[in-house]
């Protein structure tokens, strides 16, 4: 008889140790293949990004066919006791030609204080729960929306062009530049620190016209991207977009163009448009970029900076409709020509 032995059939199991490398090598892959995953999530991003600003482009070049000329980048209101007040930003004209006529036709364009939201509650109720998806960029880390007095407004990601500074009592390499139409602004804490300009399309208190565009619509930028956060000193996080904290409806209370920008003292800022003065991605808040009262980050001033979440710089909308990518090492001197309508310096495109 033979004896019965141990069974020579194999064992299916696999031991710790196979079980531990098989789990290193899927962490290997994991790691490998995630930032090509986001990569690719940012890319398609990054697309329908560009894609809102060339609807937003369409609609100011249909907005100009209608009146000769684009909207004005931040206006102002009826008078009260003690002046003009704010009236309606830039974004307000072009509603109608972004499938908002319906609002559009709810809005009061012509009472005191019609930008402010909070103030002006028929504007800011007809305004309010209305998701805005051409004034956000997808991959903005930025709430949606922002609280307007009791009102929920749409915050936009993108913002108006009015030209650059002159550079004045800016040590910066590139900040003098030949610009004469620009003031100091705004109204707040330091006072007067920030310089706003009118040599760029989307100006305060007038329309300019595709003719005024003597370098090129393909060479000047209209709208570009706030669409992230910048930080103070210490590092904290603020908010540096040009709606806060008025939202989209906001324009001015300044009574004229730069360089005659308000007619009494203490200018007040406008919200919607910024004047370029600092290099694309400079989220450290310097002066005219914000202001601060009594402790509180006030966000009214004119220089705030191009910054966004997509890696390395910024997205740019042409006068020509067109949309280009602005690099964080782009030169200021550059950026400043490209946001100024007539410099006469037609630069090299990025």
């Amino acid at each position: 008889m033979h004896k019965r032995g141990l069974s020579s059939r194999p064992d299916f199991g696999f031991t710790l140790v196979e079980l531990l490398v098989v789990i290193a090598i899927i962490g290997v892959l994991i790691a490998l293949l995630l930032p090509a995953v986001q990569a690719a999530r940012e890319a398609a991003r990054r697309m329908s990004c560009s894609n809102h600003l060339k609807q937003t482009g369409l609609a100011l070049h249909n907005y100009h066919d209608v009146h000769q000329a684009f909207p004005v980048g931040a206006r102002h209101a009826q008078r009260n006791a003690i002046g003009t007040t704010t009236g309606m930003s830039w974004w307000v004209g072009i509603l109608p030609y972004l499938e908002q006529s319906s609002l559009y036709d709810k809005l009061d364009q012509v009472s005191p204080n019609c930008g402010m939201a909070g103030v002006n509650t028929n504007n800011g109720s007809a305004a309010s729960g209305i998701t805005m998806d051409m004034m956000l960029c997808p991959s903005s880390p930025l709430d949606e929306t922002i609280k307007v007095g009791q009102f929920d407004l749409t915050r936009p990601s993108y913002v108006g062009i009015a030209g650059a500074t002159d550079g004045t009592g800016d040590s910066m390499s590139g900040a003098m530049f030949p610009e004469s139409r620009t003031s100091p602004c705004c109204l707040g804490g330091p006072i007067l620190t920030g310089r706003i300009s009118a040599g760029g399309l989307l100006i305060p208190n007038r329309n300019v016209r595709l003719r005024d565009v003597t370098d090129g619509t393909s060479n000047v930028m209209v709208v570009s991207e706030i669409s992230d956060y910048g930080h103070d000193s210490s590092g904290n996080k603020l908010d540096i977009d040009k709606g806060r904290p008025n939202g989209w409806l906001a324009g001015t209370a300044a009574d004229g163009a730069p360089s005659s920008y308000h007619s009494v003292a203490n200018p007040p800022p406008s919200w919607n448009i910024t004047t370029i003065r600092y290099p694309v991605g400079t989220r450290a808040v310097r002066q005219g970029a914000s202001t601060w009262l009594a402790g509180v980050y006030v966000n009214n001033g004119a220089n705030h900076p191009l910054v966004s979440a997509h890696p390395g710089g910024v997205l740019a909308l042409y006068a020509d409709g067109s949309v280009s990518f602005l690099s964080e090492t782009m030169e200021l001197l550059t950026l400043k020509q490209l946001a100024t309508r007539d410099d006469g310096q037609v630069v090299a495109r990025p």
